[in-house]
């Protein structure tokens, strides 16, 4: 699919707002509706009772593995309606759309547990290209939209989503995957972001994290460092190869979008160059990339972006809570260090890479 890119008037024949302000939130939610009934999850979850891990049930969410490699739902215009957009600067437009198989969906059931929104975040027009290795001015645009919808849907929802104790309502969950053996069923470049009225269960758990993850990781372990706003590093307690953190300077301000403009657009070169870094050796390694990438949010939480490869299988003992990992921490931050400080010019603008170990 070399040199594809979807027009920017086919897209215009597809939008419902410029901008989500102007729908509003229940204008919104019925564009998702609208978009995505047919693919909605079901309303009951199940809660593991060990921990109270929330569970979504989605057969439909299936189907999205079904495209052949030849489709792109970007490029063929398989998309739902736009409902916000913002050019970048080199002249590429990066948009959002509601996900067409999504893990909440705004049922008009008040007691619907899978209740939420669920949108994608495309990056690009252009079928290569995206958030990895982007230059530090498209990467700050990308991540400053992701934090105004983040604002726009804690601040929009209703009294049926939960009150937070910081004044937002619902939780809100980004994540970003790469590749089909983690969930990854479109290769066109995207980050996800939904609202939803459950509670996640792990970004409650990293309360503190920040902080301690600055103080301390020892300079070995530390990969790349944005002009002190953002700091890259491998975590002491590494679960496998290649598993690493982006800490703003500001770690526990809860939302992405209450980081200072300075730290966000750290936090989104960071991220660029990490990424860039991680597709380079996993396909060095395994022949292509595969990874999730989490930001944990939340009152008193982050945020923390957490970059999870699959470089290595989850085993038996692992499943009782006995983690083994196939490489130590200094040995994967050394190898991110190194593929960092091959990115181009362009995209080091403003970085420190930390010594080598």
């Amino acid at each position: 699919m070399t040199g594809r890119q979807l027009s920017r008037a086919t897209l215009a024949g597809n939008t419902a707002a410029r901008a989500l302000h102007e729908l509003g939130f229940d204008g919104l939610a019925a564009v998702c509706r609208a978009a995505s009934q047919r693919f909605a999850p079901t309303a009951r979850i199940g809660l593991d009772p060990r921990d109270g891990l929330p569970i979504v049930y989605s057969e439909a969410r299936a189907l999205r593995m079904d495209l052949p490699d030849a489709v792109c739902v970007v490029c063929d215009m398989q998309l739902c309606p736009v409902v916000d957009q913002v050019d970048l600067p080199d002249g590429d437009l990066a948009f959002l759309t509601p996900n067409l198989y999504p893990i909440v969906y705004p049922s008009a059931d008040a007691s619907a547990g899978s209740r939420g929104v669920h949108l994608v975040h495309w990056s690009t027009l252009r079928h290569e290209g995206g958030l990895a290795g982007a230059d530090a001015a498209t990467a700050a645009a990308l991540l400053r939209q992701l934090a105004r919808a983040e604002e726009f849907l804690l601040h929009g929802a209703g009294r049926d989503y939960p009150g937070l104790d910081d004044g937002h309502r619902g939780h809100v969950g980004i994540v970003k995957n790469r590749g089909r053996r983690v969930g990854g069923s479109v290769l066109h470049d995207h980050q996800q972001i939904l609202l939803t009225a459950l509670q996640p269960a792990e970004p409650p758990r990293s309360r503190g994290l920040g902080p301690v993850l600055l103080a301390d990781t020892p300079e070995s372990l530390v990969v790349d460092d944005i002009d002190g706003a953002a700091t890259t590093l491998v975590p002491a307690f590494m679960r496998r190869p290649l598993h690493a953190f982006v800490v703003p300077a500001a770690p526990e301000v809860g939302w992405l979008h209450h980081l200072p403009p300075e730290v966000l657009d750290g936090v989104a070169l960071a991220l660029a160059r990490l990424l860039a870094a991680a597709d380079t050796l996993m396909t060095a390694r395994h022949g292509e990339p595969a990874w999730n990438l989490a930001c944990h949010t939340g009152p008193r939480t982050g945020p923390l972006f957490e970059l999870r490869c699959f470089t290595q299988p989850l085993g038996g003992y692992e499943h009782l809570g006995l983690y083994l990992c196939e490489e130590t921490p200094a040995r994967s931050a050394a190898q991110l260090r190194e593929a960092t400080r091959g990115l181009s010019a362009g995209t080091a603008a403003g970085s420190r890479t930390a010594p080598g170990a």
